[in-house]
């Protein structure tokens, strides 16, 4: 009831009000309504973002931090029949909303792809759909697949390289391989490759957007992929939820309390065997 007579009471003191005094009233409503818009959005943005998926040979973390109400941060999950589970991350250029409608585009994009593609030829059908609105932005992504028995394939997309962490505390493995980010080309100047890797169980993977790298201290120092590979190196061992946690407990240490200025998000995924 009071939203609905709340308009009419603002008419009201408007018309009584001074001239700079309207304006200054009308400006406070529409912010208010921006933001308001703003929430909406951020709700349904998160909504149409996945819970993890529940499968036996495998265990998944996910931490998602907007930067905004809205993030041009996306993820997605893609099964097929077979049990295989294909994994997208991506993040959309720039900030706010017209970010957070490219992510839309990439839910819409992924929902039409069949689920047994390989994940370069998905890519590369994705890129498509992007490149050929000309919005004049991309996105950077990486896409994965883990079948039961631990065959992996990757394919990147100006992403930063999925990692994997060894369960035998061997040297953790970064990929070398990366084409266009999605949406700039649609003739793929730079092929999609897709690499391959067999997991052992216990194995980890890290895929991650740049803010993790980027977030840096008021003197303007970043945390680096080094201090990245050093982190995930030094909590091998820990459950994927608690290597999450702490890789962004450090993160927040090392910024010394400045905040990140870019959406975040990491999907740490442990194989546990077939």
């Amino acid at each position: 009831m009071v939203n609905r007579v709340l308009p009419d009471k603002i008419t009201k003191v408007e018309e009584d009000a001074e001239p700079h005094d309207r304006v200054e009233q009308a400006l406070i409503r529409r912010n208010e309504e921006m933001r308001q818009e703003l929430q909406m959005a951020a709700e349904f943005q998160q909504a149409v973002l996945p819970d993890s998926v529940d499968l036996p040979y495998l265990n998944i973390a996910i931490i998602y931090r907007p930067f905004a109400e809205v993030s041009g941060d996306v993820y997605d999950f893609l099964q097929n029949r077979e049990g295989e589970l294909a994994i997208f991350l991506g993040d959309a250029t720039g900030h706010g909303i017209a970010a957070a409608l490219m992510t839309m585009m990439v839910h819409i994009g992924l929902d039409g792809i069949r689920r047994n593609l390989p994940t370069d030829e998905s890519i590369r059908i994705l890129n498509k759909l992007i490149a050929s609105r000309e919005t004049g932005r991309s996105v950077s992504a990486v896409f994965f697949r883990i079948r039961p028995d631990g065959h992996l394939s990757v394919v990147h997309a100006g992403h930063p390289s999925l990692i994997v962490i060894p369960a035998d505390g061997s040297a953790l493995v970064q990929f070398a391989k990366g084409g266009c980010a999605l949406g700039v080309f649609e003739d793929e100047p730079v092929p999609y490759e897709e690499e391959n890797y067999q997991l052992m169980v216990g194995d980890k993977l890290l895929a991650y957007t740049d803010a993790v790298i980027e977030w840096g201290t008021y003197d303007r120092e970043v945390f680096g992929l080094q201090q990245l590979l050093e982190n995930l190196s030094r909590h091998r061992t820990e459950s994927v939820e608690k290597m999450s946690a702490m890789l962004l407990e450090e993160l927040e240490a090392f910024s010394g309390g400045r905040p990140c200025n870019d959406d975040l998000t990491t999907l740490m995924v442990e194989y546990t065997g077939a």
